[in-house]
């Protein structure tokens, strides 16, 4: 195999055909997870396929999409604390932080510091620190806690989008005047 292919064109340039999974192919859409063990080492390591290069006696195994409880809301009525969170993914109350979604992040994001800060009322600090998300599942993967990470801060970021954020511009311009 020529040297410096990633997971992804690795196993092409061996025959395999994606035909699902392959996603942007840029490190942006998170459909490739992939957790993966090199030779002489015990430890867990991840990465997005389309991005981590093959090393000799690598181990690997590319997780499909992630099975996740995904809340119904209406966004309109949802206030920005932790109540109204809590109440839509009740499993956060099982975190018991462990840090084992942010040891697995590979975009290396303080997942466990957006769980807490959005189970505190902090949206604002939730949103931000899940910006770069992915959605890959590989934190919902390796939680005990069973919590669907993900979908915990595209709601945070929904919430400062419609709420937070709107009333922050109002009073900046308020200031203005």
């Amino acid at each position: 195999m020529p040297a410096g292919l990633t997971i992804m064109k690795a196993m092409e340039y061996a025959g395999y055909k994606y035909l699902r999974g392959c996603g942007c192919r840029g490190g942006f859409c998170g459909a490739c997870g992939t957790v993966f063990r090199t030779k002489d080492s015990y430890k867990i390591k991840k990465g997005l396929a389309c991005g981590t290069v093959v090393e000799d006696g690598m181990y690997l195994a590319q997780l499909p999409f992630f099975p996740a409880n995904k809340a119904k809301y209406d966004l309109e009525k949802l206030k920005p604390n932790g109540e109204d969170i809590l109440a839509l993914y009740p499993e956060l109350a099982r975190c018991v932080a462990c840090n084992s979604c942010t040891k697995i992040c590979p975009q290396d994001i303080e997942v466990m510091d957006y769980i807490s800060a959005a189970l505190r009322g902090d949206i604002k600090k939730a949103a931000e620190i899940s910006f770069d998300c992915i959605m890959c599942g590989l934190c919902a993967a390796r939680c005990p806690g069973e919590v669907v990470q993900y979908n915990v801060g595209i709601l945070c970021r929904r919430i400062y989008g419609r709420h937070v954020l709107p009333r922050a511009v109002m009073l900046k311009n308020v200031c203005k005047k």
